[in-house]
């Protein structure tokens, strides 16, 4: 009955996993670093399902054939058991630092613990500490099997600390996310430990799986990445969808925003000082703008916000507020450059049936209307 309930588990958990290395593989994004360390995680999830539920499958079986199955079967399970801990080290430490050149000297060190843990499992066919199996081809659990599930947990405890330690600079719904990924595994790795019989384990990494690939992964394709806002794709549809649903009723609002003279403190400062002023400026939008409200990347220094005001006076008062705060950031003078907006901004007059396209230049219009009263 319990190899039923594995099969059970195996196969949805394979079944989910496989869709969704696949629909990854198929896309562009195949080439960055966080999309190779997920994907390599998923990977590595299916093979060790297979794995296990071969475990499984030859165990008690007669024969040669089953007994050599069930020993090289399980001898694979266990060596290649910390790679997903350790991939989920450098998943994390990229999510942190973005910076992959730390991750090839992160990687080194990562060797180690694999290369110890293999001589220990090759050892293991001597003496049994962990598990043996006897010439009925009845596998047996170890004596000091309970060493290798700490040894799991304290790796996984050690991306566990790196992401609290760092939090400060982690995005709060990526930081959640990182953090709940623990859960599962965690969970699965505990009631399989206590109640033989039962694969939860590497289900349990499928799950943690999902809940990164919904909440990271697959949410990094629709935002920028400096900036953390959605980007010109996400804004695109997001539009053409506002103007298809907007009635005479019920409208939307849009502003523009570019930072005035960016290109200076690009050069006066630098690059990563010019990203930087990326960032403050949008966090002086968000101050001002409801939860669900709609910000993305325009261009190069450009902001676009959708809004779900169909007054003028309100969006008038949005638009004061963005003045404010600027000025307020201005007047702490934490930064060495000062941050400036041409703003171009409208309710969007269902009326004229403008489509996107039409639509983007009106209100690109508006904004350098607006930046030449100021000159």
């Amino acid at each position: 009955m319990d190899t039923f309930k594995t099969f059970d588990s195996t196969v949805i958990s394979l079944i989910i996993l496989i869709i969704l290395y696949f629909n990854m593989y198929s896309r562009s994004q195949k080439v960055f670093t966080s999309y190779v360390l997920y994907r390599s995680l998923v990977l590595t999830n299916i093979i060790m399902l297979i794995v296990d539920f071969l475990c499984w499958y030859f165990n008690t079986l007669p024969g040669n054939f089953n007994l050599w199955g069930n020993r090289i079967a399980n001898y694979l399970l266990y060596v290649l058991a910390p790679v997903a801990p350790l991939l989920w080290i450098l998943y994390t430490n990229y999510q942190i630092y973005n910076d992959a050149k730390r991750l090839k000297k992160l990687s080194l060190f990562l060797i180690f613990p694999l290369a110890v843990n293999l001589i220990f499992t090759t050892v293991n066919l001597k003496t049994g500490w962990f598990y043996w199996i006897d010439e009925a081809n009845v596998y047996y659990r170890g004596e000091y099997l309970g060493t290798l599930v700490i040894m799991s947990f304290i790796i996984l405890g050690f991306s566990f600390v790196s992401i609290v330690r760092n939090r400060s600079i982690i995005e709060k719904q990526h930081f959640i996310s990182l953090l709940l990924f623990f859960v599962p595994p965690v969970v699965g790795i505990t009631i399989q430990y206590f109640n033989y019989g039962v694969n939860y384990n590497w289900s349990g990494m499928m799950v943690a799986l999902l809940i990164i690939y919904f909440n990271i992964q697959d949410r990094s394709l629709k935002t920028d990445y400096l900036t953390g806002v959605f980007n010109r794709r996400q804004l695109d549809n997001y539009l053409r969808y506002k103007i298809q649903t907007s009635s005479e009723r019920k409208s939307f609002s849009a502003i523009l925003i570019d930072i005035t003279k960016f290109k200076q403190i690009n050069d006066l400062y630098g690059h990563q000082i010019g990203d930087e002023a990326l960032q403050e400026s949008v966090k002086i939008l968000k101050k001002c703008i409801a939860k669900d409200d709609f910000i993305a990347r325009y261009g190069g220094d450009e902001f676009f916000l959708i809004l779900d005001i169909s007054d003028s006076a309100e969006l008038a008062i949005i638009v004061k507020c963005i003045q404010q705060e600027i000025e307020l950031f201005n007047s702490e003078k934490k930064k060495p450059y000062q941050l400036k907006f041409d703003m171009g901004y409208t309710v969007y007059d269902w009326h004229q049936k403008m489509q996107a396209e039409d639509f983007y230049r009106y209100i690109d219009k508006l904004m350098y209307e607006n930046k030449n009263l100021k000159e």
